[in-house]
């Protein structure tokens, strides 16, 4: 490594001290180098004046002070190609990839496993090389958000649009068929016993229509995009959609305090985790209802299940602490090779403040 002496290098204005202070202090590998010119004042050569550790373990050869880049380094003129275009433009960036197959030279072709930045600064050149693995992996799950939201947002368009329909169905169609209905009936009266028959079946047939709809409509609302499951499907979506598993939500419940919801998306996220990273379940029914006084929430998945000695351990436990923190419970039943029910349950009065009560929770 170099010594303090060798780090008294100009460049121009900028303080030494603090400059080399931020480098021994970044996970990159970084060096610094001293250009060779030529009589036209052309780069020939690199020596290195100052490195980090990082730097001096991807070497190959041992790193040492004013060590040539020509003698030291892989296809040393690609590198010096690049140096010149950054004392000449300020700065460079090489990518390329190095493995087993390189045997003493960069690949070029295909994905970029490795960049180096060379930096002008003053009279010197900085290197800072950096592995992309990390880089690349941050942009997987960057684009696997966006794809993500995307879904969230297909399934609230979704369910704005159920909605639509199931106010059409009740305000249009059913009133409709009502109308027919009494139509029918009073038609009917002035015909002959045979005739009136078909009418009335025709009536019964119209009558079991509208109370099919009016099931569908109920069905509809039950699943109706209120904030609350808006606010779960942006939370577990993201934890399910990578492995497949299928997200059944049913929220019997109009609104929440926000200390308790706050509580309920933890637990619905660390449960969901459970789910698919332990259990390897390919469905999740998450259930919010009011049972007597208490808010109880319903995890249930057809996953390995839990093994008896890991109930209590980690994120089971945090939930539990979180059901008594607000003088709830949290019970666990989970059968080997079934799955496992997780039913979390807070009163939604009692324990709590009187301003913390949630729509239509008193009674």
């Amino acid at each position: 490594m170099a010594t303090d002496a060798q780090r008294n290098f100009p460049f121009s204005s900028i303080d030494i001290d603090e400059l080399v202070s931020v480098f021994y202090r970044l996970s990159d590998c970084i060096a610094i180098h001293e250009v060779d010119v030529d009589e036209w004042d052309a780069i020939v050569d690199t020596r290195v004046v100052w490195w980090n550790k990082h730097y001096e373990d991807i070497r190959t050869k041992k790193v040492e002070f004013a060590q040539s880049m020509m003698d030291s380094y892989f296809e040393p003129h690609i590198a010096l190609a690049h140096v010149s275009e950054a004392w000449n433009s300020g700065h460079s960036l090489q990518l390329f990839q190095m493995d087993s197959r390189t045997n003493g030279h960069y690949l070029h072709d295909g994905d970029a496993s490795t960049s180096i930045n060379w930096q002008r600064l003053g009279n010197h050149i900085v290197e800072v090389s950096s592995d992309l693995a990390d880089f690349k992996e941050i942009q997987r799950l960057l684009n696997d958000q966006q794809t993500l939201v995307a879904l969230a947002a297909r399934k609230r368009a979704i369910a704005v649009e159920r909605e639509r329909i199931a106010r059409n169905l009740h305000d249009v169609v059913i009133q409709n068929l009502y109308a027919t209905s009494l139509s029918l009936s009073v038609a009917g009266r002035r015909k002959d016993p045979e005739t009136q028959e078909s009418f009335n079946k025709a009536i019964s047939a119209i009558d079991e229509v509208i109370s099919e709809i009016r099931r569908e409509i109920l069905h509809v609302e039950s699943r109706k995009a209120s904030p609350l499951r808006l606010h779960l499907e942006d939370v577990l979506i993201p934890v399910l959609h990578p492995t497949g598993t299928e997200l059944e939500l049913l929220i019997e419940v109009s609104e929440l305090p926000e200390v308790i919801e706050g509580h309920i998306r933890a637990v619905a996220i660390e449960g969901a985790s459970n789910a698919v990273r332990h259990g390897a379940a390919s469905i999740l029914k998450v259930q919010i209802a009011r049972v007597d006084r208490n808010i109880v929430l319903t995890i249930t998945d057809n996953g390995r299940g839990i093994p008896s000695q890991v109930r209590l351990q980690n994120g089971l436990h945090n939930m539990r602490e979180r059901a008594e923190s607000l003088g709830g419970t949290m019970e666990i039943h989970s059968v080997q090779n079934i799955g496992t029910t997780v039913t979390w349950s807070v009163p939604c009065r009692g324990c709590l403040p009187t301003a913390l009560l949630c729509t239509g929770c008193a009674s």
